[in-house]
């Protein structure tokens, strides 16, 4: 059975598309099945893969308003990539109003998901920054969340309210949602502030905290442009190897797990 990780912080430009998009590749390379969707608005991960979301004939939001949608019929195979990804659209915003009043709107995900989990190996749910109907969704439909923290103050302390948001899901919609991990993002060796907040993640989250850190390279910035993943653009770049060693450490986990 497939696992389904939502990467999802309350805060923007933490990492969580370049983490969809690279970690889901890096497992592909190792053998893996993947599937990432694109469940922010700003459709940044539908972008970084080369699809226009304009030209989208089916997207995410058709799958969340249309109770005869089938999720089977948004997948796009990326054999290039050797990805599957659900893409986005603009639309998605308007998600809120349109699902308001409608019995058991925070699972309309979980149920569609249902269909297509067992296809892949993973299941990477790109959240949008907020904590809103979107990002409930995609916490009913997880088994786990990875949550990626900048290494700056601002972003450590706005990790506390997803973390109430969390345990709500918890208890009312999804009691097996595990934390797969908190992620260090966008570390700058330059400064004492990086190293500062990265220990006081490692000392508030523990043993949640991965081994790895993923550092600030220009190379990630330059992934809208070549429209791929990392490891397909610079594969030997320090960025690349980062991924591939979070990859490793989530199959580590779960082959602990197991």
């Amino acid at each position: 059975m497939g696992k389904i990780i939502a990467v999802a912080q309350h805060k923007g430009g933490t990492g969580k598309t370049t983490t969809c998009l690279n970690l889901g590749a890096s497992l592909c390379d190792t053998g893996k099945t993947v599937l990432i969707i694109d469940l922010d608005p700003q459709a940044s991960l539908t972008v970084s893969v080369g699809i226009n979301p304009l030209q989208v004939k089916k997207s995410i939001h058709h799958v969340l308003v249309d109770p005869n949608s089938d999720i089977k019929d948004t997948i796009i195979q990326l054999p290039t990539l050797n990805l599957s990804v659900v893409p986005s659209h603009m639309d998605l915003a308007m998600v809120e109003s349109e699902l308001a009043g409608k019995i058991g709107r925070e699972k309309v995900l979980f149920k569609k998901l249902a269909a297509i989990k067992d296809d892949f190996d993973y299941i990477f749910i790109d959240c949008p920054p907020t904590l809103g109907l979107l990002v409930v969704n995609a916490l009913a439909s997880a088994d786990s969340v990875l949550i990626p923290i900048q290494c700056e103050p601002l972003t450590f302390y706005g990790v506390k309210h997803l973390l109430q948001i969390i345990n709500l899901i918890r208890e009312e919609v999804n009691p097996p949602l595990k934390i797969e991990g908190i992620l260090r993002t966008m570390y700058d060796r330059r400064t004492k502030l990086s190293e500062e907040v990265s220990e006081s993640i490692m000392q508030t989250f523990g043993d949640l905290v991965f081994s790895t850190i993923i550092y600030r390279h220009i190379k990630f910035a330059e992934g809208p442009v070549h429209e791929m993943p990392i490891n397909f653009y610079a594969s030997r770049s320090p960025g690349a190897l980062e991924y591939r060693e979070l990859a490793k450490e989530l199959l580590t986990h779960e082959t602990k797990k197991a």
